[in-house]
């Protein structure tokens, strides 16, 4: 059986170093991207989310204006009646606001 010298016995402890030096950064690199990788699916079930959350206020927002848009000014001169002209400038705003945001669609 040869005998190990100290070189020999240096050089094999290198060896196992690098190897396993090599195996952990692997390691570690597989760990890194595969957290990586959660975290892009997580957020991009949270963006769909408030996406969707986002997409029913706006519904929900364009219903009530719609429902505001639809109520008919008074008719009449405002010269006669000064609230009528108000209550127009009103109805003028309410759909003018409801078309503005693009609720019509």
């Amino acid at each position: 059986m040869p005998k190990i010298t100290a070189r020999r016995a240096n050089i094999i402890l290198l060896a196992l170093v690098l190897v396993m030096g090599t195996g952990n950064l692997w390691a570690t690199h597989d760990e890194v991207t595969a957290q990586a990788a959660q975290q892009k699916r997580e957020q991009a079930g949270q963006q769909a989310a408030q996406r969707r959350a986002g997409e029913l206020v706006e519904k929900a927002i364009c219903t009530d204006l719609g429902t505001m848009a639809k109520i008919p000014a008074p008719a009449g001169s405002p010269a006669a009646n000064p609230s009528r002209a108000y209550e127009q400038a009103e109805s003028r705003a309410w759909a003018g606001l409801y078309t503005g945001l693009g609720c019509r669609k």
